[in-house]
């Protein structure tokens, strides 16, 4: 798993790094080392333009440069900010520079498209409230081919991912010391580009405790439940899906289904009697029962070692009802429990506002049942994906998973982010998918937050191989549980 910082973590532990005189100086100059030798790996053949601001990332920029030169490379300077007062760093590295070439902003015109211009202006202490100028400027630059940014692009916030007018969009960024949170989340992670780590040998992983954990799907194989030879249906769980109002039986047997085919041992579907020959004839595998009422529920609550709770309800009697009772009667039993969908907006409403959730339950909110539930708005929920997630976990005293690209699972000691996934997973359905897999991983035996970790990651994983296959468009969300059970084994 990558370790995620903010950038205040970041600029706490490098100055605590520096400790003797000089020692600023000289990170700086690793990390032009390790960048000039990324950038003539990268562009062997290639021309440079340096775009230096008046900070240390501009320091950065200018040792680049003079890296580059002594390699017979041809280097351009464009001096952004010049009328701003340099930091000591980075009026050292500029007078070490200053006898190579420099251009002004008039001249980016002549510059040929095939030059590889690179980022050194603001670095982790980046805004993204810019001058016009800048904007400007950043507007013809990323018309060039090749981009690569140093340390952060400008015009990237390094801690939210959301980004400015005219953000440098980079093909490649080299950060150093750790990796950021901007880079990961929202926008930011498109305008990084790929992201190259140097960690100038100061060991950040290891002595500082990340805000985040990124995974992907090749993290989370080993915590795949695995079969013995001798193993029998009983060993494997008992899932219990309660969804399915009326008009959307789909959601329930879609769940069961995901829930089935990834690995629970008996799964049980609970929704409205008039979608029983529907699941059936779908999933004859599925125990399917009606339940017109409450009474009809309490009798399953017994046989259950995980419950999914939510995927095709909304705000009627039926699952208002339903849902009620399954959270009255589970307070104090504390079965392992996900709530989806409809069960995430029903439980905002005032009837429910004194039902007790517990630490062993996972809600599973999109942005929009996100906003819901905090009553914000959307655009709220995405500007800072990361503190969302942190509101919901504090509210309702649950593991969180905050679909979207980038889905961040919490509870309330630690974030994990997913490093997979993309747009082809955004169709109605795929998040009734992810409730039945990580249900199925529950009832088979896995903690309800590392089941939230590795059912996501299936999930995006399956996504991502879907798009190889197929492409990005066009997915039904059934499509993704014969790609899930292929992960599994």
């Amino acid at each position: 798993m990558n370790s995620i910082y903010t950038a205040e973590q970041v600029k706490a532990f490098e100055k605590s790094s520096f400790v003797n005189k000089g020692d600023d100086l000289l990170a700086m100059m690793e990390a032009a080392d390790c960048s000039v030798d990324e950038l003539v790996k990268a562009y062997p053949k290639s021309k440079f333009l340096i775009l230096c601001g008046p900070g240390n990332n501009g320091g950065d920029g200018y040792f680049i440069g003079i890296g580059l030169s002594k390699l017979n490379k041809e280097v351009k300077f464009l001096n952004v900010l010049d009328n701003s007062k340099k930091s000591q760093l980075c009026e050292h590295a500029f007078k070490k520079a200053k006898n190579l070439t420099f251009i002004n902003s008039n001249e980016l015109k002549n510059i040929s498209i095939d030059t590889v211009i690179i980022d050194a202006i603001f670095g982790i202490g980046g805004r993204i409230e810019l001058s016009k100028q800048l904007e400007e400027i950043l507007s013809v630059c990323n018309e060039f081919k090749s981009k690569v940014a140093i340390d952060m692009p400008t015009g990237l916030n390094s801690n939210t991912g959301e980004i400015s007018e005219a953000c440098f969009n980079a093909d490649k960024t080299i950060t150093f010391i750790a990796y950021k949170l901007g880079q990961r989340i929202n926008k930011g992670k498109n305008f990084s580009g790929k992201l190259i780590l140097k960690d100038l040998g100061l060991g950040m992983k290891k002595k500082v405790t990340p805000l985040i954990k990124e995974f992907s799907f090749e993290d989370i194989k080993g915590s795949i439940p695995k079969r013995k030879n001798n193993a029998h249906k009983g060993d494997h769980g008992k899932l219990l899906v309660i969804a399915g109002d009326e008009g959307f039986g789909g959601a329930g047997i879609m769940s069961a289904e995901s829930g089935l085919k990834t690995g629970a041992g008996l799964v049980r579907l609970l929704t409205r009697e008039l979608h029983i020959s529907a699941s059936l004839a779908r999933n004859p595998e599925i125990m399917v029962s009606g339940a017109d009422n409450a009474q009809d529920l309490e009798e399953n609550l017994s046989w259950p070692n995980a419950i999914v709770a939510g995927p095709g309800m909304f705000e009627n009697f039926w699952s208002e009802q339903i849902l009620y009772k399954l959270l009255v009667t589970i307070a104090d039993k504390k079965i392992p429990t996900l709530l989806d969908a409809g069960a995430l907006r029903l439980i905002t409403n005032k009837a429910f506002s004194k039902m007790k959730l517990h630490d062993q339950m996972v809600l599973t909110p999109h942005p929009g049942e996100a906003a819901d539930m905090l009553k914000v708005s959307t655009q709220e929920i995405q500007k800072d994906r990361i503190e969302s997630a942190k509101k919901l976990q504090k509210k309702y005293n649950c593991i969180i998973v905050l679909k979207g690209q980038g889905t961040i699972i919490c509870n309330k000691k630690e974030i994990y982010l997913c490093a997979s996934g993309g747009p082809e997973l955004a169709v109605a359905g795929t998040g009734d998918i992810l409730s039945g897999v990580i249900g199925s991983l529950i009832a088979q035996g896995l903690a309800p937050l590392d089941a939230a970790i590795a059912g996501v990651g299936l999930h995006a994983q399956a996504g991502e191989n879907f798009a190889t296959d197929v492409g990005r468009i066009g997915l039904a969300a059934s499509e993704l549980i014969p790609q899930i059970r292929k992960l599994l084994n």
